[in-house]
This record gives C-alpha cells, structure tokens and sequence, in this order.
C-alpha cells in the first residue's frame, strides 16, 4: 500500500484527476465492500494533494457513468435471461424484481430514487440495460443521481480533515441517513402504486385482468 500511495504522489493533478476517473468506473461495474469507499478515499486522499473540489466531482461521475454505461449495455446486449441468472448468482435477484416492479408503474423516478438505496443501487443499470430503457434517459437519470452522491461524498472527504477515520464514520452516517429517506420514498411509491392500481382494477376489472 505505501509503494501505491507513493507512486501516486508522483502523479501530477491532471493525471490524479484521470486515475479518480478509472477508479470509478472500475467501482461501479465491480463494487466493492462497503460500496462507495474506494471512491471515498480516492476522494479523500485528492483533497491532501489539495485539488480542486469540482474537477474531482467530475471526474469521478463520468468515470461512474461511464462504467454503469457499460453494464447497461452488456445487459441490454445479452437480455433479461442473462442477466436473471447473474442476479440469481448474486444474491440480488429479489432486489431486482423489485425494482422492475417500482418502474412499471414509476419509472425514471424508479430507477432515480433506487440509486440511493443500499441492496437496489446495484441492480438499477443490469435492469435498466435488460428492459431496454432508452439510453439518453437512463444517462440522465445516472448522471444526476452519480453527481447528487458522489457530489456529497466528495464535499464530505474535503470538509471533515485529515483524518480518514472521521471520513469512514461521516460516511456511514450519511449514507444511513440517505439510504433511509431513498428507502421510505421507495416504500411509499410501492404502497401509493399498490392503491393506484386496486383503484383502477375495482373501476375496470376486464382492462385490469
């Protein structure tokens, strides 16, 4: 780890910019462990070398959208089968049907909302890829979401210090907090969606079945 983090001191800042670019579009088709600390730290480790706060934010989102872009397109090439048999493999299946369920009835805001939420951030660009949402909107959606996230991890890793410890723990209490308000939100458009349609099964039940 110190011969990396001495190589990387070597880099000048354009170079670190690229290289926060690809660490983030290798997370986001490989996620790590906790998700979103590689980043973190990329972040972090940036704000030492005393870059600039915008050219990380975006060279970080495109580096995401770049690489969720891939895994959309992969999905989108290989189908809905392909990709229910990864999903299946990792455990995310459920996840999925779930999503897929809160777009029909919602969405774009489906799909924007779920970016936020831990368990559904993973399976919102192998879904969107397999149910072939039009790629100009599936970008837009992405780009937005990437820059309101990585937009605060990144404010957070430049306000709170040197301390990397400090950085994990502000981390997780905002991720907490976030991934609890994206989850509420999905679970009112799920109830909301669930009335909107008994509603329209009771008023027509031939076009309902």
């Amino acid at each position: 780890m110190t011969a990396v983090l001495d190589w990387v001191n070597a880099l000048d800042i354009g170079t670190l910019y690229f290289l926060l670019g690809v660490v983030a579009f290798v997370e986001s088709i490989f996620p790590p462990a906790p998700a979103d600390i590689v980043v973190a730290f990329g972040a972090f480790y940036a704000a030492r070398r005393e870059a600039e706060f915008w050219p990380v934010v975006v060279a970080i989102v495109v580096g995401s959208v770049l690489g969720s872009l891939v895994v959309y397109a992969v999905s989108r090439r290989f189908g809905a089968d392909w990709m229910h048999a990864r999903l299946q493999r990792l455990h995310l299946l459920n996840a999925e049907e779930k999503l897929e369920g809160l777009y029909a009835h919602y969405g774009l805001a489906a799909l924007f909302v779920s970016r936020f939420v831990p368990g559904l951030r993973a399976v919102v660009s192998p879904m969107a890829g397999a149910l072939r949402v039009p790629v100009l909107r599936y970008l837009a959606v992405t780009a937005l979401a990437c820059t309101i996230w990585y937009g605060l991890i990144i404010w957070i890793a430049f306000q709170v210090g040197a301390d990397w410890e400090s950085v994990k723990a502000s981390l997780h209490f905002v991720g907490l907090r976030v991934g609890i308000i994206a989850g509420v939100l999905i679970t009112a458009l799920a109830v909301l969606g669930r009335r909107l349609w008994l509603r329209h099964r009771a008023k027509h039940p031939r076009k309902a079945e």
